[in-house]
């Protein structure tokens, strides 16, 4: 099987995206009150389980010189390998795969370092948090790449009911429940403790 390409791109400055849902999910949103921070990246996977027949995969420098991908001036970018696929068909909440997203193998951040998935989040959760990480993609794509989002839930509180807490808050469910997951229409995957963990 061909070996999977992650890119992640996180932002560079102030992700408003980010800032405004954390603030409705801290205010309006059934235990919001434990949401202490909400980050976010975006993710564009190639290869491993989503190759076609005769499909073309995309390499790195290809979807870094799109521009739509990854924009330089707003994102830094951070490239992950996996030699084991996953088939992005597929998410109802459950576990992200195991090792995903891969090595680390190329950042514009300098040093490849253990801890490139963490700084493209923002950093690990401060003592007293537990960090969540939710991925969430539109049902259905059919290219040669497969674009998401990690939402990054930093939580205060018992790291025991972590995992519930960040999914009762990141997927929809009703008026006071759920805002950055619409289970209609996305597939979904958790990682309590954040990727790697």
């Amino acid at each position: 099987m061909e070996p999977m390409l992650t890119l992640v791109t996180g932002h560079k400055g102030v992700d408003l995206h980010a800032a405004t849902a954390r603030r409705v999910m801290q205010d309006r949103l059934a235990g919001g009150d434990r949401l202490a921070d909400l980050r976010r990246c975006a993710f564009h996977v190639v290869g491993g389980a989503i190759v076609r027949p005769g499909a073309a995969v995309p390499a790195l420098a290809d979807l870094l010189a799109t521009g739509r991908y990854f924009n330089p001036n707003k994102h830094h970018y951070g490239c992950f390998v996996s030699a084991s696929g996953f088939n992005w068909e597929q998410g109802d909440g459950g576990p992200l795969p195991a090792g995903w997203p891969g090595e680390a193998t190329a950042s514009d951040r300098g040093a490849i370092a253990v801890s490139l998935w963490d700084d493209l989040l923002g950093g690990p959760a401060p003592s007293g948090c537990t960090s969540v990480d939710v991925a969430a993609w539109a049902r259905g794509q059919d290219a040669a790449v497969v674009s998401g989002t990690i939402w990054r839930l930093v939580l205060r509180g018992d790291a025991t009911t972590a995992a519930a807490a960040a999914t009762a808050l990141a997927v929809a469910r009703g008026g006071r429940d759920g805002l950055l997951v619409n289970p209609h229409m996305e597939c979904w995957l958790v990682a309590a403790g954040g990727v790697g963990a």
